[in-house]
């Protein structure tokens, strides 16, 4: 099964700390040194909007290098939250420019958003006419980690953003996004459980061969690819 990592950029070029697991994936006991080759591990890099204080700009440069990098297929964490973090003023920005860096590079952005849908939704839209107004296709958002109900998927999803869900979320929802032909996706997030126990959990909950909840939503087929030469 392939995996897909997720970084924070200010893991970036140092060693010895330690990198969250991502959607559709593991954790590493690893900081990523600037020279690392990827091995054939797929990455998302990006500023979580946790670590949004103290000067978020200083970390655009590396990670529009990052962006350009073939293994890195997506752009995140980024995002809002309300909890934790700057102030939601610096969080949008922060996240506006990474969204600015996914679109120029064609990729992805997985987006972690905690009671702050209302805000995203205002940014998706800027997204949309930016993209437009400078001739960019505007790249898939990706909720990753989503709890919310069938109806606020629906709402998500009708802005052009998809739903990846963790080892937490509503049935409903899971019941929804498996039957209603869009594409949606499981992953760990900062569960212990490995992703293959993610979705036998999710396929016994819907009554349905692994097999096919795997072919039904791998985001490796349809979102995730890596470049190549």
């Amino acid at each position: 099964m392939s995996f897909l990592l997720n970084v924070d950029v200010q893991d970036t070029g140092l060693c010895g700390l330690t990198s969250g697991g991502g959607t559709n994936g593991f954790s590493l006991p690893m900081g990523m040194p600037a020279d690392f080759s990827c091995g054939g591990v797929l990455l998302s890099v990006g500023l979580h909007p946790w670590r949004t204080e103290g000067g978020w700009e200083h970390w655009m440069p590396r990670l529009r290098e990052w962006a350009e990098r073939d293994c890195v297929v997506a752009i995140g964490e980024c995002g809002l939250d309300v909890m934790r973090g700057a102030s939601m003023d610096v969080q949008m920005e922060a996240m506006r420019a990474q969204v600015e860096i996914a679109a120029k590079v064609g990729k992805p952005v997985i987006v972690h958003c905690v009671k702050a849908m209302e805000q995203l939704m205002v940014l998706r839209k800027e997204y949309v006419v930016t993209c437009n107004s400078r001739g960019w296709k505007p790249q898939t958002w990706v909720i990753h980690g989503f709890r919310g109900k069938p109806e606020q998927a629906k709402q998500l999803m009708a802005k052009g953003m998809r739903i990846s869900l963790g080892h937490q979320y509503n049935i409903d929802t899971l019941r929804y996004l498996f039957t209603c032909g869009c594409p949606f996706y499981l992953e760990t997030d900062d569960c212990h459980l490995p992703i293959e126990e993610i979705y036998r959990q999710a396929s016994i909950r819907l009554g349905v061969d692994v097999c096919r909840l795997v072919s039904r939503c791998n985001p490796f087929v349809d979102l995730f690819r890596p470049v190549t030469s």
